[in-house]
């Protein structure tokens, strides 16, 4: 039975080949190459895997240091083998927690997830008309891929549009502006309220609510309850405002703050 990563490798092979889009055709192998990363290093398909014995551990770290050299040197570009997991291992978790959660961070661009939702649509259908899924399987992955899509596009741009909000001075008057903070939160806040004009943040680190932080009304349309921001606020006067701003998550991402697991998963 064919590997994952034969399957992988098979696809972008006439992806790349064969008459397709031009997105598709564009983006199928850094598509790939990127969810071969993220299934290897942040997913939980390889948790579980421990080296037999010291020689192969030594025979490993040995091969890694090379590696990493010729990254340093330029040499080589970073390369994730999936090796034996089968088809089967794949969730369409794993497709969901890719794209609203790794891309989304990685990326950050709008062209780029929209280009490797449609590469992903085109791989689901490649597999089911090999016969490698029956119906029922592929329904689950394709709804999956119809969720995922439109909430990590929306982040995506909302994260571009907040992005040049804060730098223009998050819409504050001038005499705002001149005001001094009087204190600071980051981190990760979720999205409990959106009201007419404001939104409010619950910071996943204590549960203290802040707020009510001012947004124009076309910003606030793309802000559902329950996005996941990376951001900084701080009190000037007596108003919180938004200073800084990092990758926004849809609402189906939650943080794990313990690295060694995995910077992210999906509830």
């Amino acid at each position: 039975m064919a590997t994952l990563q034969q399957i992988i490798d098979a696809f972008v092979q006439q992806a790349t080949t064969a008459k397709t889009s031009p997105d598709v055709a564009r983006y199928a192998h850094v598509c790939m190459e990127d969810l071969s990363e993220y299934l290897s290093y942040f997913s939980d398909l390889f948790q579980d895997q421990e080296m037999i014995d010291e020689g192969e551990l030594a025979e490993w770290e040995s091969g890694l240091n090379e590696h990493m050299n010729h990254l340093l040197e330029g040499d080589i570009d970073p390369v994730s083998d999936l090796g034996s997991l089968p088809l089967a291992a794949l969730e369409p978790e794993h497709l969901r927690d890719f794209l609203c959660w790794f891309v989304v961070r990685e990326r950050g661009d709008s062209e780029q997830v929209r280009c490797y939702s449609a590469v992903l649509a085109e791989w689901l259908a490649y597999i089911a008309q090999r016969g490698l899924w029956n119906r029922e399987q592929f329904m689950r992955f394709q709804a999956m891929l119809d969720e995922t899509a439109p909430a990590a596009l929306r982040t995506v741009q909302l994260s571009q549009v907040l992005f040049h909000f804060v730098r223009a001075g998050a819409a504050l008057s001038p005499r705002q502006r001149g005001q001094r903070f009087f204190s600071f939160v980051e981190g990760h806040a979720r999205v409990v309220a959106v009201g007419d004009g404001f939104l409010r943040f619950v910071f996943e680190e204590n549960s203290e609510e802040f707020g009510p932080i001012m947004m124009p009304a076309a910003v606030l349309k793309l802000i559902e309850v329950g996005d996941l921001f990376d951001v900084e606020i701080g009190l000037r006067g007596d108003c919180w405002v938004m200073v800084d701003i990092g990758p926004i998550y849809p609402r189906c991402v939650s943080i794990d703050m313990d690295l060694n697991q995995g910077a992210g998963h999906l509830i």
